[in-house]
């Protein structure tokens, strides 16, 4: 197998994936990944390897309707016919959407200026086989217009130190929250059936939106006070911190979107 080309052309991808059996995106020595896949899979197609670079890292369970992905090649290969090529090689859990020729420098996660997460919650009293994949069931109480009004608090340029997980190496914890809502919707005629969460922000921590989501949820159902979310945001000194909900799992969790200016 050939080495990586250093001049060749510059593709980018936007894929999707369904990350429940996988360890998060990023390759790992003893784990499946997203990344261990795709490399594979173009390595087969381009006939050299190949190093995939990610907008985002997503965790293990995550999932991708958006993820945007590049890599370099010396194949004569048409980019056009990269995606239809490269789906008859991977699984049935990781699509490719499109691709593109890219500017060689190309980078999709230091050029990414937004990116866009939902996150899910099944709100019926039983759960749906056919969901059960890509949401948290939580049929228990909870108050929408609570949680609607407690989300806008996230928006602005704001320190997310204490929404931040262990194992973050991020040198900064500000991050610039454009739009964090709640949305209902109706699924298989049942009302109200499915919430979800809507973020987008110039870059997120490690765990971020889950422990967002973990926050909303427990006061929604009562467990923590009205204005948690602004005490914890305005509380910015390393050797405090305030109360604030634990991580949701990672599968109802998605990256919709990679914005690009």
């Amino acid at each position: 197998m050939k080495r990586n080309p250093t001049h060749a052309r510059r593709i980018k991808m936007v894929i999707q994936y369904d990350g429940t059996r996988y360890a998060g995106f990023q390759r790992q020595s003893d784990f499946l990944t997203i990344q261990e896949v795709l490399e594979s899979c173009l390595a087969a197609l381009l006939g050299h390897n190949v190093n995939v670079r990610a907008s985002g890292r997503t965790d293990a369970g995550v999932h991708a309707r958006g993820q945007v992905v590049a890599f370099s090649t010396s194949s004569s290969i048409p980019t056009d016919r990269i995606p239809k090529a490269l789906n008859s090689l991977l699984p049935d859990d990781i699509i490719v959407n499109s691709a593109e020729t890219a500017v060689p420098e190309f980078d999709p996660m230091r050029d990414a200026v937004s990116k866009t997460y939902c996150y899910r919650i099944w709100r019926d009293k039983y759960m749906s086989v056919f969901a059960h994949r890509y949401v948290l069931w939580y049929p228990g109480r909870l108050d929408f217009e609570l949680m609607l009004e407690e989300a806008k608090e996230f928006v602005g340029c704001n320190d997310f130190l204490n929404f931040r997980n262990r194992g973050s190496s991020a040198k900064t914890t500000v991050r610039n929250v454009s739009e964090a809502k709640w949305v209902r919707r109706d699924v298989y005629e049942k009302e109200d059936v499915l919430w979800e969460f809507w973020v987008t922000a110039d870059g997120f921590l490690y765990r971020m939106v889950r422990r967002m989501v973990g926050t909303l949820i427990d006061v929604g159902r009562g467990h923590l006070p009205k204005g948690t979310v602004k005490e914890a945001l305005n509380i910015t000194d390393g050797d405090r911190s305030v109360k604030v909900g634990e991580c949701v799992p990672g599968k109802g969790l998605c990256l919709e979107k990679v914005q690009f200016s």
